[in-house]
Formats: C-alpha cells, sequence, structure tokens
C-alpha cells in the first residue's frame, strides 16, 4: 500500500486525503466485524436473549446497510460527500456507543441497526474517484480496497487477543473512539471537490439509468456473489479454526492470508490498467473457488492456512477491481448513486449469505462448501457474458 502511494505523483497532493478517508472506513469496517467471533455468546449475557434474537443482532447490521447505501449514495450526488460522510460516521459511532451501554439484547439490536444504517462506503468511494484523475483511479481504489479489506480480516485475528484485555462492550466502545477522532480529522481538514447536484427530476433517473446498463448489472452481481461467499467463509472458517488454533490464536491464519492477498491484489492491478479487467475477475472467481477445497481438511492448520490466503487472494482481488470498474464505467454526476447501489448489492450478499449458508450447515458442512464453489463458477461465467469496460453511462 505504502507503494501505492509513493509511485503516483497523483498523491503527492492527494495521499493525506486518500489515506484519511480509506482510515475511517477501515476503521468502521473493524468496529462492525471485531466482535463477530464471540458476539453469539456476548449475546447470551443479555436480559431477553433468545438464540433468534442473538442471530437479528449479528444479521440486521447487513440489512440496514443495504437499505441505507442507495440513500446515501443519491444524497451525496445532492449535497457532497463529505456531508453525507459525517453523517454516516456519526450513526455508526451512536450506534458502537449504544451497543457499549446496552443491557438488553433489544437494545443491541437497535445499536447494530444504527451501526449499519451509516451506509457511507459507496459515499467512500464516490469522493476518493472524485479526487484522482481517470489514470490513477486504480490505484487509489486498490488502495481503499485493501483498507477496508484488511480491516475485516485483521479485525478475526486482533480481536480475539483485544478480548483477552478487554469485554465486549468496552471494544464497542474503543471503536467509537476511534471512529470519532477520526470523523473530526475529515471535518475539520478535508474538503469535499464535488460538485453538487440538486436536480432532483435528473436525480430520480439516476436509477433507472444505471440499472438498465448490462455492464453496471453485472458488476454488481459480482459484488452481490463476492460477498455471499465472503460472509459465508467468515461463518464458518472460525468455528473451525476455534478447534484449531482457538479464539486467541486466529491471528495465525488470518494475518499472513491478508498480507500476501493484499501483495497479490497489488500485482493485478498492472494488468487492469492493460484492459484486462475482465480477465482478472474471471481468474479472482476461479481462484477463490479454489481455496474453498481446502476447508475440506478442516482439522489441519497447514489446510486452512493455505485456503485462507488463496481465498482472500481471489476475494480481495475482485472487491477492489469490479469497485473501480464501477467509477470507471459511471460519470461523475451518476457516482455517487451507482457507489450506494453497488454496495446495497454488497451488503445484501452478506445478508443473504449469512442466512443461506446458516441454514446449510445445519443440513451438511460438506454440501455448503460445494455449493459455495459453484457460486464462484457462476460468477465466473457471469462476467463471461460482458463487454469490455468502458464508460458507458
Amino acid at each position: 500500500m505504502v507503494d501505492v502511494l509513493k509511485n503516483n505523483k497523483l498523491f503527492d497532493n492527494t495521499r493525506i486525503a486518500v489515506v484519511m478517508l480509506c482510515l475511517a472506513l477501515a476503521l468502521r469496517q473493524m468496529s462492525m466485524t471485531i466482535v463477530m467471533p464471540f458476539i453469539s455468546t456476548y449475546c447470551k449475557s443479555l436480559v431477553g436473549y433468545t438464540p433468534v434474537l442473538a442471530g437479528l443482532a449479528i444479521g440486521v447490521f447487513g440489512l440496514t446497510q443495504a437499505v441505507f447505501q442507495i440513500p446515501f449514495g443519491v444524497l451525496s450526488d445532492e449535497y457532497g460527500n463529505k456531508k453525507m460522510m459525517l453523517i454516516g460516521l456519526t450513526q455508526v459511532a451512536a450506534g458502537l456507543f449504544i451497543a457499549y451501554i446496552s443491557k438488553n439484547i433489544g437494545l443491541l439490536i437497535l445499536a447494530r441497526a444504527l451501526q449499519g444504517s451509516g451506509a457511507v462506503i459507496g459515499v467512500g468511494y464516490s469522493w476518493t474517484a472524485s479526487m484522482v484523475d481517470e489514470k490513477e483511479r486504480i490505484s487509489a481504489m486498490s488502495l481503499l480496497g485493501a483498507f477496508i479489506s484488511a480491516a475485516a480480516a485483521l479485525a478475526f485475528a486482533i480481536g480475539p487477543l483485544l478480548r483477552e484485555i478487554i469485554s465486549v462492550n468496552l471494544m464497542f466502545l474503543f471503536c467509537a473512539i476511534l471512529l470519532s477522532l477520526n470523523e473530526l480529522y475529515i471535518l475539520f481538514f478535508l474538503k469535499d471537490n464535488k460538485s453538487k447536484n440538486k436536480n432532483r427530476s435528473i436525480q430520480n433517473n439516476q436509477i433507472y439509468t444505471l440499472l438498465i446498463d448490462k455492464n453496471f448489472v453485472i458488476m454488481n452481481i459480482v459484488a452481490f456473489l463476492n460477498n455471499f461467499i465472503m460472509i459465508s467463509v467468515f461463518y464458518a472458517l472460525p468455528i473451525y479454526l476455534n478447534k484449531v488454533t482457538g479464539e486467541t490464536g486466529m491471528w495465525k491464519v488470518f494475518v499472513p492470508a491478508i498480507v500476501i492477498a493484499i501483495l497479490a491484489m497489488k500485482s493485478t492491478v498492472k494488468y487492469t490498467r492493460k484492459g484486462f479487467n475482465n480477465q482478472v475477475l474471471m481468474c479472482s472467481f476461479l481462484i477463490l473457488s479454489l481455496g474453498l477445497i481446502f476447508y475440506f481438511r478442516k482439522s489441519s492448520y497447514i489446510f486452512l492456512l493455505i485456503g485462507t490466503t488463496i481465498f482472500m487472494c481471489g476475494y480481495i482481488t475482485l472487491a477492489t477491481v469490479v469497485a473501480a470498474d464501477v467509477n470507471d464505467l459511471v460519470a461523475d454526476k451518476y457516482r455517487g448513486t451507482a457507489n450506494g447501489i453497488f454496495n446495497s448489492f454488497q451488503y445484501i450478499g452478506n445478508f443473504v449469505g449469512a442466512i443461506v449458508t446458516g441454514w446449510l450447515w445445519g443440513i451438511s458442512e460438506t454440501l455448503t462448501w460445494l455449493i459455495l464453489m459453484a457460486v464462484g463458477i457462476i460468477g465466473f461465467l457471469i462476467i463471461c457474458l460482458g463487454k469490455p469496460l468502458e464508460e458507458s453511462i
């Protein structure tokens, strides 16, 4: 990631702004993920606990994420990225604080829903894209994707270690404080360089215009499938790792896997610059599916490490390249709305993936992995239907 900044002249003037946006979104992602390995057991200590309500506390975040992505994207086109970013991060921080003080399961569900409603990932991608010119966009998107993906994966490594020191509710407070400090930096030091569009008649047609574009629809389906598989892996993998490495040993898999995956993703950027975007996406789906094969040896640390590393290489590359492709496809006036739709599809993938995997897991672990591999192959075939990417909207 450091080399990405150093090797682009553009970042001589914008690297701080881009990095701070990346950090804000990474902290937001980490705050959502860091409690995942033990939130179900934490819920048991709250008043009114039931298994169903505990599941709702875990899944409601993805649902509200999906619901609010498009409104935030549309409003960012109208009122500007900075204003909507600050509003969204405030909602997340407030949700984290409410989770910290929650004593009953109902309040925790409300807190998780509020955290998810601060759906600013799309706004962040739009803001980042507007800071850079087209030839440098893939580098900026790579950096943002690397930060977010690293935050999600590292949360699984850091969370168990942090849990040894502080309680779950203090982890919520810790994340709220970090996010608030980053929000203050954005408020006082970052400028929104995007022109605001307050023509509502134009905005009312934006979603329709985007959804009739074949390539844009394909990119959204790809994002849905990628996140479907990702959340499914993060549902099942901690179950395996808890038996192999223990809660505090999960970092032995996640840390090396994410480092190697980021390095691998960085090496693919040069191919996207040469116009091989679709080929990179197709290969990433195949690599992702290949990694899942290793999970059939669930009691082997080596197999879990290799499988997770291969899987993360495919997942992170997909997440990064497809986000850049969406921003290359659309004109600036559509970018906020486009990223809102795009991220809605991602989080719908999270929500549906968690539910489907939970259901399949109760039937057969083997069947679960086979279906996830099939989903990866479907992603490969869908990309084959697309045409070479160019700005078309």
